[in-house]
Parts: C-alpha cells; structure tokens; sequence
C-alpha cells in the first residue's frame, strides 16, 4: 500500500508540472509581439530596392550605403525607432478612441473616421484625430472645412475608403479624393496662399464608386 501511495503521489507531481509547463507556453504564446522585432524581420526579408524604398519611406538617407549589408544595417537602424505599421484598409475610429471635437469616447463599432490616408508608396497623410459621426455632420464649416464624409458611404467604399480634413490635403489629394481637379478656392485655403498664382490641374474623370461629399 505505501509503493502504492507514493506511486501515486508521484504521478500526481508529474501531472501538475506537466500542467504548470504547459500553462506557462500558453502564457508564452500569447505574449503580444513586439512590433520593432516584427519590423526588422520584415526588414531582413528585404531585396537591395526594397531596403533603399524602405529607407527613402522613413526620411533616411542611403547615400552612404554601397553594400546590401550597409542597407540592411541602416534599415535595421530604421527600424528601430519607426513607429508601428498602419493596418491595411480604411481608418475607423476604434473603440474608445476620444473624439478631437466633443472630446467624448467612442462607444460603439465604427463610431467615427481617423483623419488618415495610406498611400501607395507607403507614406501616410492626415494628421491622425479622430472625429465621431455627430461632430463630422455639425462640425463648423469655417473651422472644421468642407471635405465629409458619412458612416454609410465610407462604408461603401470598402478597402479603397480614406478621409482627411481639408487642412490635410496635400498636392493630388483632392483629385484623387473627389475625382475633379481642384478648384482655385480650397487650393487656396488649405496653402494659405493669397498672391501667388494658381495653375489649375488637368481634368480627370471621377473615380469608380467614390461619392465621398464636399459639404
């Protein structure tokens, strides 16, 4: 009866080390990533144009940089200090996010829009606020701007949907936005420019799907 017992009390030790190892991987595996290691893994995966784009992205220079070694070093360099990756698609406003206007937090599911543009070279426009749906419709048009949208037609245009405020738009940006060339007036405003000349862009088309409102 005693071999029995500790039989027993030693499979009963093993049992619970085995548990005890087994919670501590779970614990492991879902420790979040550190996105700076995510980051230079990418990073390390890199050819020599996509470091250099990479570099050029982030405001470096690699003038210096003769070697794929030398790139990867300044990229790793890069790397280190450059903030998280943006997600792909549309910026919603996320739970909890504060509202720049009412200053009131987000309590429900795509409350709201991030003032933001992912471009195609992997640079990134807007000045990042966040504004909740209430406040994009009442928002003065003297301080807030022209450029609104609404939760059903930024919905509507799926992955290819962005928002920025008028005051945000750089050179391109309203005729990539509104499918038109832009006009002498909003040019002006959003430069602040009121003696230099204005040369109007080319026409273009509007764009497939892109309803998004000039208030």
């Amino acid at each position: 009866e005693k071999e029995l017992a500790h039989a027993r009390a030693a499979a009963d030790a093993v049992d619970l080390e085995t548990v005890g190892t087994s919670a501590g991987s779970k614990a492991k595996a879902q420790k979040p990533l550190d996105h700076t290691e995510v980051a230079k893994e990418k990073v390390r995966a890199m050819s020599v144009k996509e470091l250099k784009r990479y570099i050029e992205r982030h405001g470096g220079s690699h003038a210096e940089c003769f070697e794929k070694s030398h790139l990867l070093a300044k990229a790793l360099e890069v790397a280190a200090i450059a903030p998280p990756e943006l997600p792909p698609g549309p910026a919603w406003m996320p739970l909890g996010a504060i509202c720049r206007l009412c200053t009131k937090p987000n309590a429900k599911e795509q409350g709201g829009v991030i003032c933001r543009r992912k471009r195609s070279d992997g640079g990134v426009g807007g000045c990042g606020e966040a504004v909740c749906w209430r406040c994009m419709k009442r928002a003065p048009r003297e301080s807030f701007g022209q450029v609104r949208t609404t939760k059903e037609e930024f919905e509507s245009l799926e992955e290819d949907a962005w928002w920025m405020h008028e005051h945000c738009f750089l050179d391109g940006d309203y005729k990539d936005y509104f499918g038109e060339s832009e006009p002498e007036d909003f040019w002006r405003r959003r430069t602040g420019t009121r003696d230099e000349e204005w040369e109007p862009s080319s026409a273009q088309a509007p764009r497939a799907g892109s309803i998004m409102q000039r208030c």
